[in-house]
């Protein structure tokens, strides 16, 4: 719908015939379109609208008499002269930077507003001409001497079945790779030696024969045949090699023409290659080198210029018009959803945990076996004073080792002994995924004595730690 109506513009507005830019047949305008046409939210009353309209067509005549004016007249019969002097001061005018147009859409008039774009004075006298050679010469001797770092080096490029090798000022090959053995990248890319491969082309070297009829090439290279070319306001060199292998379709030599664009974001590559004709390709290659020359700097974004159309509203339908305006903005404020914030972080909100930019470590438990079973581990253990008394426990450094206090376990052991008295006792330590750490202090049972049948539990303070609370507990064995 909107290119049919940008397209209806275009036929509507007879006003607009300059550009900033010269028109190429390669501009494509619906990506880099001329103008842009915006539908404005807000609106202009009939008298306003009728005063610019009609003050747009004096000013027209007035500059230039003889000229007919393209603007169209409103004729609003409730407008009288007190509501001009009134309305007046409600909108600005400025005949000299832009003209006025009304038009229909969807049965709605419209004011648009077009800004005055002035066209750039081409000079097409002999001396321009002679110029624009002489920069244009320049440009393609400065373009040969930013690419001679590419001298003996060589880019590849992979694209599907095929590889190709393009070895600066000398040729390009096409062939199939070796495949790469696992884990090890094959870089350069290798030509298969069971498989064809084919020139494309080959750079032209001029040579010079001693007396004996002798090939000998020159010392000093001469520059290759390139030139610039311009298609729009993109400025490239061009190499043409031919001389390749013979095509077996037409039974001529394969060529190739290589494009060297500048682009400052990349290191030297080949952008793509493909076969335009049978057996006739064309390689593009981007290289930062030549952005050195403004010559081949890419152009500059020119922003389309906007077109701003309000639809024009009758005098007495000024006041609902407004009102329904912020009923219909009230909704987006209420309706607007609060963000989520977990743990101070706002979801969604795009930025950086913390200020410093940078990522949240990574947690201690990350990526550990959640299916692992219970783990319980005596840490500390006293036989019965029948026995012996025997106290055995782990060392302080193995009670680090399990994140746990010597001192703490030191004062569990004297008040699990405490409540034993003379009967054996052990400590264990009960870790279960997902579940909180605990320390079991456990009394050895008597048979004998129902008193020792009751289940005491007791659940001390949490000790804070480095990585969590520990939940203690002491429990009679039956």
């Amino acid at each position: 719908m909107q290119p049919l109506i940008l397209a209806l513009l275009a036929s509507v507005f007879q006003a607009i015939q300059a550009s900033q830019t010269i028109f190429s047949v390669h501009d494509d305008l619906l990506a880099f379109p001329q103008y842009e046409v915006v539908f404005s939210d807000s609106f202009i009353s009939e008298v306003e609208a009728s005063l610019i309209i009609e003050q747009a067509s004096s000013a027209v005549h007035k500059s230039s008499p003889a000229r007919s004016s393209n603007t169209n007249s409103v004729d609003l019969e409730k407008r009288t002269d007190s509501s001009q002097d009134s309305s007046s001061a409600n909108y600005v005018f400025d005949p000299e930077n832009e003209t006025y147009e009304l038009m229909y859409l969807n049965g709605d008039q419209h004011l648009c507003t077009i800004p005055v774009v002035d066209t750039p004075v081409k000079n097409d006298t002999s001396e321009t001409r002679a110029a624009e050679q002489k920069e244009l010469t320049r440009a393609t001797d400065r373009g040969w001497e930013l690419l001679q770092d590419l001298e003996g080096k060589c880019l590849y490029f992979m694209s599907g079945w095929w590889s190709y090798a393009f070895c600066y000022d000398d040729s390009i090959t096409q062939f199939h790779q070796l495949p790469a053995q696992a884990g090890k990248p094959q870089l350069p890319p290798q030509p298969d030696p069971n498989t064809s491969q084919f020139v494309l082309g080959k750079a032209k070297r001029k040579d010079k024969e001693d007396g004996r009829d002798n090939a000998i090439e020159k010392a000093t290279r001469e520059r290759p045949r390139t030139e610039l070319q311009i298609r729009g306001d993109t400025r490239y060199l061009v190499q043409k090699m031919e001389d390749g292998t013979t095509c077996d379709l037409t039974g001529k030599p394969r060529r190739v023409e290589v494009q060297f664009h500048c682009n400052p974001h990349v290191t030297d590559r080949i952008g793509y290659i493909k076969e335009v004709t049978t057996c006739s390709y064309v390689m593009v290659v981007y290289t930062p080198r030549l952005c050195s020359d403004v010559a081949f700097q890419p152009p500059k974004e020119i922003k389309a210029n906007p077109i701003t159309c309000r639809i024009i509203v009758p005098e007495e339908d000024i006041a609902d018009r407004t009102e329904l305006k912020l009923l219909d903005s009230a909704p987006e404020k209420a309706d607007k959803e609060k963000p989520i914030n977990i743990g101070g972080v706002i979801l969604g909100a795009g930025k950086w945990i913390n200020k410093e930019g940078q990522r949240m470590p990574v947690p201690a438990n990350f990526g550990e076996d959640r299916t692992q079973q219970t783990v319980t581990e005596i840490i500390a253990r006293a036989q019965s004073q029948a026995d012996g008394g025997k106290v055995e426990a782990v060392s302080d450094e193995d009670l680090r080792k399990l994140d746990l206090d010597p001192k703490m376990i030191e004062n569990l052991k004297k008040e699990v002994a405490n409540m034993a008295k003379e009967k054996g006792w052990k400590i264990e330590v009960v870790d279960a995924p997902g579940q909180v750490r605990e320390i079991l202090g456990i009394v050895d049972g008597d048979d004998g004595d129902p008193e020792d049948d009751e289940e005491e539990e007791e659940e001390e303070e949490e000790e804070e730690e480095e990585e969590g609370s520990e939940e203690v507990l002491f429990k009679d064995e039956l």
